[in-house]
């Protein structure tokens, strides 16, 4: 759900989800209950996303109960370990149909993320939980008001995150499309 086409996020692998959770069903409004998703992630052959060291573009399918997005993401500083917030653009669409136009274009599917999913609001921020398939337990927490500085608004997110009392590990920069191809040995540049 990002702002004006900017998201800013932050995502940690969760160590205490049964507390967390039980904070968000006390303190939070919550925006859905258990909803499967399953994300696949393509790259175009003209432009392989996953040739950097760092890869900053991302471009997925996510199938829900809630229908089916087309989702293109692109991540600041390019090519940096740590970012600070991407563009964000997102289209729903009406079939899956688009993963054969994808291959009739010479797109590639380069892994496919299947996760449970619960949201909360609270203090305008998104806050998910997925239970992400091969990975665990993970949360992520998202603005969903202006900030014109994503470093202020990130501070912001840390502090919701101590506030909720989640005991988390280190920060995910990169996503669970990367996580998994690294899980699965997949050799970045």
């Amino acid at each position: 759900m990002a702002y004006k086409n900017k998201e800013i996020e932050v995502k940690f692998f969760l160590k205490n989800t049964p507390e967390v959770i039980d904070f968000l069903n006390n303190n939070a409004r919550k925006n859905n209950h258990e909803e499967n998703q399953t994300d696949t992630y393509f790259t175009p052959a003209h432009k392989n996303f996953l040739e950097p060291e760092y890869p900053f573009q991302w471009l997925r399918i996510r199938e829900s109960k809630k229908g089916i997005s087309l989702n293109y993401k692109h991540f600041y500083p390019e090519n940096q370990k740590e970012t600070d917030y991407c563009d964000e653009f997102e289209a729903v669409i009406s079939s899956p149909i688009v993963k054969n136009i994808f291959e009739k274009l010479d797109f590639k599917k380069l892994v496919e993320v299947k996760k449970n999913r619960n949201s909360w609001m609270y203090k305008d921020v998104e806050i998910s939980i997925d239970q992400v398939e091969e990975l665990g337990a993970f949360i992520e927490l998202e603005i969903t008001t202006h900030f014109d500085d994503p470093k202020v608004a990130k501070s912001y997110l840390y502090d919701i995150v101590k506030e909720i009392g989640a005991e988390v590990g280190e920060e995910d920069y990169r996503g669970y499309p990367f996580i998994l191809l690294e899980k699965r040995e997949y050799k970045f540049s």
